[in-house]
């Protein structure tokens, strides 16, 4: 039987948006709406926010959050992520599962987890309407088997008109933030160099891709909104609005 460990990173110094982590939300920091809709999954052993930014570390203390200082030349959340499992396996916490849940995903639904964690890398991924145009949105094209081909921010396959036929019906796949790694393909993702493609689009999980590692993605009829943005946190906040 496995055991999980929850990973939510937090970065301070966000350009889009500085701060993002402790914005309020109806009365709440968004690291603790995180925190709270991760510890909702009952296969967590522990969840922790992971983060280099004193400021939220003394915001999870106030809120009795658990939380891992980590080092501020990690290069993105998963880099970060392998820093905290580092810490929790040389102390003799660590897990056969570490799920890192993007800090800025306040609507998160845990029941997106119930899924059978039998490949080292697993990504997750719900077919959106309304953010193929939106380069905050990480878009995903797969394989007839589910593996990851590639992520962009750009609208991903191409829509335009075909000699063929029109494509501009083939659905737009959203990746979610959200990703469950092996310690060992965690171990491999942070010994990789950051690759091209990687740069070029912004997104990490391209490394994997680049070097020929499989990513298995599993749909999620869950969709969430990352908080990139101050217009992103009042579209969060009317819909956290109509759930009460």
């Amino acid at each position: 039987m496995q055991n999980f460990i929850g990973l939510i990173p937090a970065r301070y110094a966000s350009l889009r948006f500085p701060g993002k982590p402790l914005c309020d939300l109806l009365g709440k920091p968004m690291i603790q709406r995180v925190y709270e809709q991760a510890i909702k999954w009952e296969k967590f052993d522990k969840v922790y926010v992971i983060t280099d930014s004193i400021e939220i570390q003394m915001a999870c203390y106030s809120k009795q959050i658990p939380c891992l200082m980590t080092s501020p030349d990690c290069k993105d959340c998963l880099d970060r992520a392998w820093e905290a499992s580092q810490q929790l396996e040389s102390s003799g916490q660590g897990a056969d599962r570490y799920i890192t849940i993007q800090g800025d995903e306040p609507l998160f639904n845990p029941d997106t987890l119930n899924i059978d964690y039998d490949h080292g890398c697993i990504n997750f991924y719900t077919q959106s309407l309304t953010d193929i145009d939106d380069p905050n949105a990480v878009k995903v094209v797969m394989s007839n088997t589910c593996r990851a081909m590639y992520f962009s921010r750009f609208s991903i396959p191409y829509r335009g008109a075909s000699t063929q036929r029109a494509v501009s019906t083939v659905p737009c796949y959203k990746q979610i933030g959200v990703y469950a790694f092996s310690i060992d393909m965690l171990r491999i993702y942070h010994e990789l160099e950051p690759s091209t493609l990687e740069n070029t689009e912004g997104i990490g999980l391209n490394r994997l891709l680049e070097n020929d590692y499989e990513i298995l993605m599993r749909h999620t009829p869950h969709d969430s909104i990352s908080v990139d943005t101050p217009e992103d946190r009042e579209k969060v906040i009317e819909i956290m609005k109509g759930q009460l």
